[in-house]
């Protein structure tokens, strides 16, 4: 999936364990906007909750696009700036 051919839904979670269900949320809402079926969503869910930072915010970004969804997270890039990295894929 190109950045051209993809709209974002980003989520920025605060550095509380209580909201770091919110991850969760928004991916099982993009897999059933994708008509994904939820097989492996809790071990993706998993995973994302696992980027959730307990020191600072932690940026999320997702996209649906033909049959897929794409969950990303956004990290310190070298020399500085910051960029998004691909941690889910479902594809149905």
């Amino acid at each position: 999936m190109s950045a051209g051919e993809a709209e974002y839904t980003y989520l920025k979670v605060p550095p509380v364990a209580d909201l770091r269900a919110c991850v969760g949320l928004v991916l099982a809402g993009m897999a059933a906007r994708a008509r994904i079926g939820v097989g492996r969503l809790e071990e993706a869910v998993e995973l994302l909750e696992g980027f959730h930072s307990e020191s600072a915010p932690t940026s999320f970004r997702f996209a649906v696009s033909e049959g897929t969804v794409v969950a990303e997270v956004e990290e310190p890039a070298e020399g500085g700036g910051s960029r998004w990295r691909t941690v889910v894929e479902l594809v149905s």
